[in-house]
C-alpha cells in the first residue's frame, strides 16, 4: 500500500514512517525544500509547501496514495503566542491545502487529519475527561488553529464527501522529541551534564504542577494508522491514555533515571498565564472502533527518551 505522510520529518512523522515501513507499505513524504535529507531512510520524497494546494496536489498525483496522514504544522503552544500568523498558516491553511488538493485531485485515499487535545482549552474539572462532543474553547493560537483545522476537515467530509477522518491527539512523549518541549529538554540537559562528568544538575522548567494526558508517540502513531484503516469518517476520535499526570511526576521520573543529583526549579518566567491546570480525554470511541489502547507505559517512554538523548550527545549530534 502507498502512504503519503505530511510532516514526515517531524516527531510523530518519523515514527509513523517507521511503523508503515514495518508493515511493508511504500512510504511517501511531503517535505519542505531544504529538508530532504531529514526524511526517514527509504522515504519517497516529494518537495513542497504543505500550505500550497498546488504542491500538495503534485505530490498526490505523483504518489497516488491509498492512505494520507496529515501531520505537518506548527507544534508548539508556547511559540504560537509569539508567532500567531505563522501558526495559523501552518495549521489551518496547511490543512485546507491538503483537503483541497485531495478534492481537486479526486483522490479516493482515506485521509487522517491529526489535530490536538489543545482544541478544548478551558474545561471545568468536573467536565473531565473531555470527549468528542465537549465544546471547543481553545486558549492559544495553536489550539485555535487546530480547532479550525478540525472543523475544516469535518466540513470537507460533510460538504464534499471526502473520506477524511479526524483524530484529536493529546500530549505525546518518547524518543526523538524536539528539545523545545519540557521533557525532552530536561532529558537533553541530563544527558549533557552526565557526558560532562558532573555530579549534579539544576533544571529550570515552567509550571510543573500542570497535569496533562501523556501517551508514547509509538502508541499514538499506531492509533493514527488504525483510524486510517478502520475508522469511521463520520465520527471524531480522541487518542489519549485517559488519565492525567503532573509534569512534575515525569520530570522526577527522568531525574530518577540519571546518575546525577537532579534538582528541579519552577521558573515563573517559563509559565503561561491562564493555562488550563488539568486536561485529559476519553479514547473510548477509538478503542471501540479499532481496538486501540496504549501499550507502552510512561516509565518506558521516559527511559527511552533519556537513552535517545544520551546517544545523541555521545555522537555529537544536534537536537532535531
Amino acid at each position: 500500500m502507498r502512504v503519503l505522510i505530511t510532516g514526515i520529518t517531524g516527531f510523530a512523522g518519523r515514527h509513523l514512517s517507521s511503523l508503515c515501513a514495518s508493515l511493508q507499505h511504500e512510504v511517501h513524504g511531503l517535505v519542505r525544500s531544504g529538508r530532504e535529507s531529514a526524511a526517514p531512510e527509504g522515504t519517497v520524497v516529494h518537495v513542497g509547501d504543505v500550505a500550497d494546494p498546488g504542491d500538495v496536489r503534485a505530490a498526490l498525483a505523483a504518489a497516488a496514495p491509498e492512505r494520507v496522514v496529515h501531520l505537518a504544522g506548527a507544534s508548539s503552544v508556547g511559540q504560537s503566542f509569539a508567532a500567531p500568523l505563522e501558526t495559523w498558516r501552518a495549521n489551518l491553511q496547511g490543512t485546507v491545502a491538503v483537503l483541497e488538493a485531495l478534492r481537486l485531485e479526486g483522490s479516493p485515499a482515506r485521509s487522517v487529519v491529526v489535530t490536538s487535545g489543545e482544541v478544548y482549552g478551558r474545561v471545568d474539572p468536573v467536565d473531565l475527561p473531555v470527549g468528542p462532543d465537549t465544546p471547543l474553547r481553545p486558549l492559544s493560537p495553536y489550539g485555535a488553529s487546530k480547532a479550525a483545522a478540525d472543523l475544516a476537515a469535518a466540513q470537507y467530509r460533510a460538504g464534499y464527501g471526502l473520506p477524511v477522518l479526524r483524530v484529536r491527539a493529546f500530549n505525546q512523549i518518547g524518543p526523538g522529541h524536539d528539545a523545545r518541549f519540557v521533557l525532552p529538554n530536561v532529558a537533553l540537559q541530563i544527558a549533557r551534564a552526565e557526558a560532562e562528568g558532573r555530579s549534579e544538575l539544576e533544571v529550570h522548567v515552567g509550571n510543573v504542577d500542570t497535569r496533562r494526558d501523556f501517551t508514547d508517540v509509538r502508541d499514538m502513531v499506531r492509533a493514527y494508522w488504525l483510524v486510517a484503516e478502520g475508522g469511521d469518517p463520520d465520527v471524531t476520535y480522541l487518542a489519549c491514555r485517559g488519565r492525567s499526570v503532573a509534569v512534575r511526576e515525569l520530570v522526577d521520573g527522568l531525574a530518577a533515571l540519571s546518575t546525577l543529583r537532579v534538582s528541579v526549579r519552577s521558573d515563573p518566567g517559563l509559565r503561561r498565564e491562564g493555562e488550563q491546570s488539568d486536561l485529559y480525554g476519553s479514547a473510548d470511541r477509538l478503542h471501540a472502533d479499532t481496538g486501540w489502547e496504549p501499550e507502552i507505559d510512561l516509565e518506558t517512554s521516559l527511559a527511552d527518551t533519556l537513552s535517545w538523548w544520551r546517544r545523541r550527545v555521545a555522537a555529537g549530534c544536534p537536537a532535531p
